[in-house]
């Protein structure tokens, strides 16, 4: 089966399944990315925060396939939401991927920080409480300047990532863009299956990032599961695979990170599942979210009690003041 495509509100194609570049190493990214591209993935996903679009934008060129047959994503890091910095980031987006527009840009967290010392300083710091310096500048603001390099022609299509309902619905007061897409966690751990269902019905493709599950906070992932095991050798298939085609079944734009030629060949194979295999891979729901970053002291998804989020920034400043104290040591 051909990969298939999503159109967006914007009138745009996206390709269901695209290369994630998030975690991966330095010098492995561009490798990946032609590799992906010469395997037939026509969508990219990429972000300022990964610091590695200057590879991928070799990975492109390296690849030789034509622009207009690629869908490059990327998205604008906490520190650059004020509007005066928006194209500002776009621009170097751009300079690094060597390109001279985007398919699709999105807001990356619903939270701003402190412009750091540089441009690529993305975790700044408040000196005052030695916290990460999150600041208050109104999603709307950003989303306008956003909607103006649209009119400019540097971005196709705009959308955001980790935002609730709640924080849509808000920026629908004031959008003259609606947002095309939001970029979640979503694996058979947390299906989030009230929220796409609605997504879907105010015509917002869903893209699922990590959809495997997450490997850096060392808890069971989804495709580990021994149900998707079992999935997998009843049809042959990897459990990757298996994963990735019961999230494309429920309409869902995927977005596997592999590094490896073989795997990421194998992740863009496509087959439609059974209805009882879908339904027994709805039942692994455990409503657990694995990416959540409480060390910034934002209830961002509305899951937190304040007493939660007040232990964790305290914890995460804890840790970082015994990293300090022990490379101090060494030097």
């Amino acid at each position: 089966m051909a990969v298939q495509s999503h159109k967006l509100s914007s009138g745009y194609l996206i390709p269901a399944i695209g290369l994630g570049t998030w975690q991966s190493k330095p010098n492995e990214v561009a490798c990946a990315v032609e590799s992906a591209l010469k395997s037939g993935y026509r969508h990219i996903d990429a972000a300022a925060v990964y610091d590695n679009e200057d590879e991928v934008g070799r990975g492109i060129k390296a690849s030789g396939i034509d622009r207009s047959e690629i869908f490059v994503t990327s998205k604008l890091w906490n520190t650059h939401h004020k509007p005066d910095d928006v194209e500002l980031a776009v621009d170097t987006t751009l300079k690094d991927l060597q390109l001279d527009y985007l398919d699709l840009y999105l807001i990356h967290w619903p939270v701003a920080f402190k412009k750091g010392t540089s441009e690529s300083h993305r975790f700044p710091i408040n000196p005052e409480n030695e916290q990460v310096h999150v600041v208050e500048i109104p999603i709307e603001d950003t989303w306008k300047a956003m909607e103006a390099l649209v009119q400019k022609g540097k971005i196709r299509t705009i959308g955001v990532s980790n935002f609730t309902r709640e924080k849509i619905e808000s920026l629908w007061k004031t959008a003259t863009i609606k947002p095309a897409v939001n970029q979640i966690e979503i694996h058979p751990y947390f299906q989030q299956e009230s929220f796409v269902t609605w997504m879907h019905d105010h015509h917002i493709v869903v893209e699922a990032y990590s959809p495997l599950g997450n490997n850096i906070y060392n808890l069971p992932r989804g495709v580990d599961d021994p149900k998707i095991h079992e999935i997998a050798a009843r049809l042959g298939k990897q459990s990757a695979q298996v994963v990735i085609n019961w999230a494309l079944q429920r309409k869902i734009v995927v977005l596997p990170k592999s590094v490896t030629p073989e795997r990421i060949s194998a992740n863009i194979e496509t087959f439609e599942l059974p209805k009882d295999t879908m339904d027994s891979i709805r039942f692994l729901d455990r409503n657990h979210r694995y990416n959540f970053p409480a060390r910034l002291g934002v209830n961002i998804f509305g899951e937190k009690t304040e007493e939660e989020l007040r232990r964790s920034v305290e914890e995460w400043v804890s840790a970082q003041r015994k990293l300090k104290e022990s490379v101090a040591g060494k030097s």
